[in-house]
């Protein structure tokens, strides 16, 4: 029976990490989907499966990937301005922010991180051109702050998938 509960129980706990990982795309905060859930895992079978430094670790590497995303998106956006405007990197991530909200209702979802990119590129453009930039650099700091933005949801989903990897590791070890 203690195989059929730990298996059941396993099981589980990876469906949610798959579920924490897909949710990236919505714009869900699916690291730390993925920490809670192997704290939860962690907790109910008292420690003696995974150890308590599993969760620790996976809440930092579940901060490191949002932070990661966002000086990311803000950089890339800064990188490609002449000036390196502050004003720049925070038009960038705020207008991801609203365009991932106002996106969200669009293409079942996904619409969030289509939205989180174009309005980091209407953000940083915005923030070029009232500066007095041309609509030329506009639109290239515009594009580098939505590759920017595609570029840190890209390396947060390799640190979720690294963190599912690491609660599959707990889990046999």
């Amino acid at each position: 029976m203690e195989t059929a509960l730990w298996i059941l129980g396993a099981t589980m706990l990876l469906a949610v990490c798959l579920a924490g990982l897909v949710s990236l795309v919505f714009g869900l905060p699916g690291t730390f989907v993925i920490a809670l859930a192997a704290l939860v895992y962690a907790w109910a079978t008292g420690f003696t499966t995974m150890t308590w430094t599993t969760p620790v670790w996976l809440f930092g590497l579940a901060i490191a990937g949002e932070v990661i995303e966002l000086l990311v998106t803000g950089a890339a956006a800064g990188a490609a301005s002449q000036q390196q405007s502050r004003r720049v990197n925070i038009a960038t991530i705020v207008g991801a922010i609203i365009g991932g909200i106002v996106g969200t209702p669009f293409l079942f979802g996904v619409g969030s991180l289509i939205g989180a990119m174009l309005g980091a590129f209407a953000g940083a453009a915005l923030a070029v051109s009232s500066d007095g930039g041309t609509w030329q650099h506009s639109m290239r700091v515009g594009l580098a702050a939505l590759r920017g933005k595609f570029f840190g949801f890209v390396v947060k989903a390799a640190i979720a998938a690294t963190m599912i990897v690491i609660v599959a590791s707990a889990l046999v070890a």
